[in-house]
């Protein structure tokens, strides 16, 4: 027979362990932080701040060729083309201090919506390195693909 005595330390014991599962999960963790980073990065977006979004990029930024001055002057073209920014995460791989996020981004603007499948399509903002304590968009590495 369970008593009352029994039952809220068993309730408490299972909530704070339900709580703590995702919070000390380093994988959960770095998920959590990429998924605000790309948040904040499509509100800087529509905010036409490309200051903040270039502040995003590690310094060593490469992507199919493309440099960090090579990203600011693509994305400057889609603040230029398009209103808002929306971008929908799939799922997070990550390895060691590297990141890749698969998402949905829509570019839309009053006349014509752009929707990409990254990292498939063009993948500039689905590359992340942890570096000096945070993550930065990192680019694939690579000077062609």
């Amino acid at each position: 027979m369970i008593t009352r005595a029994l039952i809220l330390p068993c309730a408490l014991l299972l909530l704070l362990g339900s709580m703590s599962c995702g919070k000390n999960n380093p994988d959960q963790i770095a998920q959590n932080e990429i998924r605000e980073l790309l948040y904040n990065l499509s509100q800087d977006f529509n905010r036409k701040d490309m200051a903040r979004i270039m502040d995003r990029l590690h310094s060593d930024y490469l992507h199919k060729g493309m440099v960090s001055w090579s990203f600011n002057q693509q994305w400057l073209e889609h603040m230029g083309r398009f209103a808002l920014l929306d971008i929908e995460v799939l799922f997070i791989e990550t390895q060691d201090n590297k990141a890749v996020v698969h998402s949905v981004n829509t570019f839309t603007s009053s006349i014509e919506t752009l929707v990409l499948t990254e990292p498939e399509t063009v993948g500039d903002i689905s590359y992340f390195i942890w570096h000096n304590g945070q993550w930065l968009l990192y680019g694939n590495q690579e000077w062609i693909r």
